[in-house]
This record gives C-alpha cells, sequence and structure tokens, in this order.
C-alpha cells in the first residue's frame, strides 16, 4: 500500500509541472515594434495549441470561444466628396516577414529622432492567426468600398507573400501618390488582464509632417467616432477616449500626406478576437473606415 501510495505522489507531481510550463510559455509577450508603447503588438504569435485560444488551468475543463456580438451589417451611404480622392491604404506587417528577420531588423530613420527596425513581424492570436492577414481582410474589404464610391485606391500591398516594404517606403509610396488619405491597418497585441478595445493613433507634429497634422489629426476624431459603430468598444488601456498621440513612428513622422493608424482590437483578448475573425466585424470596420474618410471630405 505505501509503495502504491508513493507512485501517486509522483504521478500528480509530474502532471502539476507540465501543465505550468505551458500556461508560462503562452504569456512571454515581446513589446519592441513600430506600432507599439506599452502594448505587445509587433511581437511574433506564442506557440500554443490550436485547439485553443487561451490558456486552461489545469482544474478546469477547456470552455468554447466566446460568440462575438456584431453590429449587423448595414451599408452606409458614402459622401460624393470620395469621388476622385486618391486613398492609401496600408496592411500592416506581411506574411513572409517572419522568414526574413534579418531585412526587416534592418535599422531605419523614422523621423522625429527615432530608429527604428525596418518593420514587424506583427502579432496574431494565440491559436495562429496572424495580424498580417486580419489587416489584409480589412484592406481588402475597404478598398471595394471606397473604389465602389469612385476613389482611386492604392494599396501598400496586395498578399501576404513578401516581406516588408519597411515603414520609410510605405510613407514614401503614400508621399508620392500625392494621397489625400492615408490609413495604416492593425491589430494589437496586449497581455494586461482584461485590456480590449479599438484606438486610433495620430501624428504628433514633426520637421517633416507638420503641415498634415491638423488634418490627420480631426480625421483621426472621425475614425474614432465612426469606428464606434462596429460592436468594438473604445480601448481601455491605451489612449484617451480612443485616441492616442504618437511621435515614435516612421509611418506618421515620414509621411506629408494626412494619415492616422489604427489598433481595430487586441487579438489577445479573447472577445476582441471573436469579433475580428468574423467576416461581419471586417466588413463594419472597413465600413467605418469609409464613412469617416467620407466625413473628412464632407
Amino acid at each position: 500500500m505505501l509503495l502504491v501510495m508513493s507512485l501517486l505522489v509522483v504521478v500528480l507531481i509530474s502532471g502539476c509541472g507540465s501543465s505550468t510550463s505551458i500556461a508560462a510559455d503562452r504569456t512571454d509577450p515581446s513589446l519592441a515594434g513600430e506600432e507599439s508603447t506599452t502594448s505587445s503588438s509587433s511581437m511574433t504569435p506564442p506557440t500554443a495549441p490550436s485547439t485553443s485560444s487561451d490558456a486552461v488551468p489545469a482544474n478546469e475543463s477547456p470552455t468554447a470561444a466566446p460568440t462575438p456580438t456584431i453590429a449587423p451589417h448595414l451599408p452606409r451611404p458614402l459622401s460624393p466628396g470620395l469621388a476622385g480622392k486618391v486613398i492609401v491604404i496600408d496592411a500592416g506587417h506581411n506574411g513572409g516577414n517572419a522568414s526574413h528577420l534579418s531585412e526587416i531588423n534592418r535599422l531605419v530613420d523614422a523621423g522625429n529622432g527615432v530608429t527604428k527596425a525596418c518593420d514587424t513581424t506583427g502579432t496574431g492570436s494565440f491559436d495562429g492567426y496572424p495580424e498580417y492577414a486580419f489587416t489584409l481582410a480589412v484592406a481588402e474589404r475597404l478598398a471595394g468600398v471606397l473604389r465602389a464610391a469612385g476613389s482611386q485606391v492604392v494599396m501598400i500591398r496586395e498578399d501576404s507573400s513578401g516581406w516588408g516594404p519597411c515603414i520609410t517606403e510605405r510613407a514614401r509610396i503614400g508621399n508620392e501618390a500625392g494621397a489625400d488619405l492615408a490609413i495604416s491597418i492593425h491589430g494589437d497585441g496586449n497581455d494586461a488582464p482584461g485590456a480590449r478595445g479599438f484606438h486610433v493613433l495620430i501624428p504628433a507634429a514633426t520637421a517633416q509632417n507638420a503641415v498634415m497634422v491638423p488634418a490627420a489629426q480631426r480625421f483621426g476624431a472621425l475614425l474614432r467616432d465612426s469606428f464606434t459603430t462596429t460592436g468594438m468598444p473604445v480601448s481601455n488601456y491605451l489612449g484617451s477616449g480612443g485616441l492616442m498621440l504618437r511621435g515614435d513612428l516612421g509611418g506618421l513622422n515620414l509621411s506629408t500626406v494626412p494619415k492616422v493608424f489604427i489598433e481595430c482590437g487586441n487579438m489577445h483578448n479573447a472577445e476582441d478576437l471573436a469579433l475580428m475573425r468574423s467576416d461581419g466585424f471586417q466588413q463594419n470596420a472597413a465600413d467605418a473606415i469609409a464613412t469617416a474618410m467620407g466625413a473628412f471630405f464632407d
């Protein structure tokens, strides 16, 4: 009997140890990146089992992912002022970045006295849905809405097969296109408990971008107001009232045309992620961005 009890104790101790190590491996974020501050929006997605988006304690049973509450998709009438406007859409990151680390880690001048990596891998969900796939999905939907309204759309990337381009190149493309507006689309990756929601990154004035900053900040406020209709709440962990002033982003510092970034939600939050994966939310996000652009030109 004593021998049997001893063997049971060994087995129980071994099982507890393996559960603890898995949970620790899945909550180890990296914080460096073009659009991150205290968030981990530029981290490589952690390796995790594909059956769950959140670690499950050893003494609990897995639960189903939350069912997203998605606002019904209602096509919105767009301003006729969008017709003829040149709009640059920058889907953040790229699918090949992780296999071209030497290229994307090369340091570049991001303006305003800041040096940054050429690009980053981006973040993603714990079960492997990458930021670069989400951003392109929204970008493609947005391009369709804007083209239907008569806008001339310039896409920074149209697929996820390559790497980059560098943040300097992303800004240059918009500048050389003489864009009337530009937007960079992202998803965040923050591990703070309960951190969720979207926020719009607006530019601080620098030597390079000072002329466009007032227009960009006005567009940022319109975008914040419009995006609340998607069902995604305003960020409760970064920014103030859904807006965050940034003077350290090459994509904003080097832009001479009105440009903002939007973090559409936190991909490390199960509720946000359930929305961001859905076709309905992605279309609503595209419509909300287009509506804000139309209001900008009214």
